[in-house]
C-alpha cells in the first residue's frame, strides 16, 4: 500500500515570549499557513490519518491551523524527538514503522537531518532545506512489514501559493 510522509516546518513565530518552547503563531504565520492550506486543498495533495508534531507552541499551531484549514478533524500528538536540536534517529524509526499517512510539525535543523535520515539511511547531511510554512511529502510502498526506500514527491512553499 502507498504510505505518505508529510513533513512540515512551523510557521512564522513572534518573539516575545517567556521561552522558546512558548512562542506562539504571528499573524504573518497564520496567514502562511491559511495561503498554504488553502493551495494544498485546491491541489487534493495532502490526506494525512495522523499528526505529531514537538512539545513547543509553535509546533502545535502550525499543525493545528493547517488541518483546520484543510478541514480535516484527526487528533494531534506531541512526540518526543522533534524538538529543533534533537537527534532524529528514534523519530525516524517510528515513521518507519508507521502504517499510516503522518503529518510531522517541528522545526529546523531537526527536520533537515530527519528528511535526509529518511531518504539515505543515514548521515548528517542536510540536503533539504525547510523554509518556514513548508511541507515535504515523502511515499513508498509498504506491505506488512517489508518497504520500498522514501522518495520525494512534492516539496511546496506558502510561497508557492502566494499572488
Amino acid at each position: 500500500m502507498q504510505r505518505y510522509l508529510y513533513i512540515a516546518r512551523h510557521a512564522h513565530a513572534l518573539d516575545d515570549a517567556a521561552s522558546d518552547a512558548e512562542r506562539a503563531l504571528s499573524p504573518k504565520g497564520y496567514k502562511q499557513m491559511a495561503r498554504l492550506a488553502k493551495g494544498l486543498d485546491a491541489k487534493e495533495l495532502f490526506h494525512p490519518e495522523t499528526v505529531w508534531h514537538s512539545g513547543l507552541l509553535r509546533a502545535r499551531q502550525t499543525a493545528e491551523t493547517l488541518l483546520e484549514g484543510l478541514q480535516i478533524h484527526i487528533p494531534l500528538a506531541q512526540k518526543d524527538g522533534l524538538a529543533p536540536y534533537d537527534e532524529p534517529a528514534d523519530i525516524a524509526d517510528e515513521l518507519n514503522a508507521l502504517d499510516k499517512d503522518c503529518l510531522v510539525v517541528g522545526h529546523q535543523p531537526n527536520l533537515s537531518l530527519l528528511a535526509s535520515l529518511l531518504l539515505l539511511g543515514g548521515g548528517a547531511f542536510q540536503g533539504i532545506v525547510f523554509a518556514k510554512a513548508s511541507v515535504l511529502c515523502l511515499s513508498r510502498i509498504k506491505v506488512g512489514a517489508q518497504a520500498t526506500p522514501w522518495q520525494i514527491e512534492w516539496h511546496l512553499s506558502h510561497k508557492f501559493f502566494k499572488r
